[in-house]
């Protein structure tokens, strides 16, 4: 999938969780609480479950290389998902799972909420929803993502596109003229990791922000 996938299965006892290998990016959840994050470069990544109960791996996908000079020797190699071997609790092998594709082509269920969940509640995939009240119809413009995460950005019904200020160095999502509209228009944040408080809109790109490796 180009969207995000939740892996669900059930966690008998308490232990050290093992996830061999992440495309692009796996996040973590016991009960509805966020516990760890596995990166796209890391391999056999432990985190420590302290009690049983439901386990969510909410799973991303960046997307794909699609330049000339990329050697895969393997299509398996390059597909999404959990990848390279079981996901094991204290050595044993983690089942039956459940999967379920989120394709993120379509948010008009969420309606016009502007409810912003506090620090103290956010899970990775929560869903930010506000209005800019005054879009000049005919015209770009640029959405800035500084302060945020990482995540996707959606404009009216339209997917605008992946964003990650962290990792940088691009800062701002063009918009172009045809989905402003005269009354305003609907933008969705699903962030990932730090939902920011705003985001601003500017007449000029910014893509020389500054670049975290650490981040990938």
């Amino acid at each position: 999938t180009n969207g995000m996938a939740v892996y669900r299965a059930s966690v008998s006892q308490p232990g050290d969780l093992l996830i061999p290998k992440a495309r692009d990016r796996a996040y973590v959840m016991l009960n509805g609480a966020w516990v760890g994050t596995v990166k796209g470069s890391a391999f056999n990544s432990t985190i420590r479950l302290t009690e049983r109960g439901t386990l969510d791996l909410l799973v991303v996908s960046d997307g794909h290389m699609n330049t000339g000079h990329v050697q895969v020797p393997s299509p398996r190699r390059y597909m999404k998902g959990i990848t390279e071997g079981p996901v094991t609790l204290n050595g044993t092998p983690l089942g039956p799972w459940t999967v379920t594709l989120l394709p993120l082509g379509d948010l008009g269920c969420y309606g016009n909420s502007r409810h912003h969940a506090p620090p103290s509640t956010f899970l990775p995939g929560s869903l930010y929803v506000g209005n800019l009240p005054k879009c000049t119809e005919g015209a770009d413009t640029f959405m800035d993502t500084s302060g945020w995460g990482k995540g996707v950005a959606f404009v009216g019904d339209a997917t605008l596109g992946r964003y990650w200020p962290l990792a940088g160095p691009q800062l701002t999502l063009y918009i172009p003229s045809t989905l402003c509209k005269a009354g305003g228009v609907r933008i969705v944040m699903l962030e990932l990791e730090t939902p920011g408080r705003n985001v601003t809109f500017t007449d000029a790109p910014n893509l020389r922000g500054p670049i975290d490796p650490t981040q990938l």
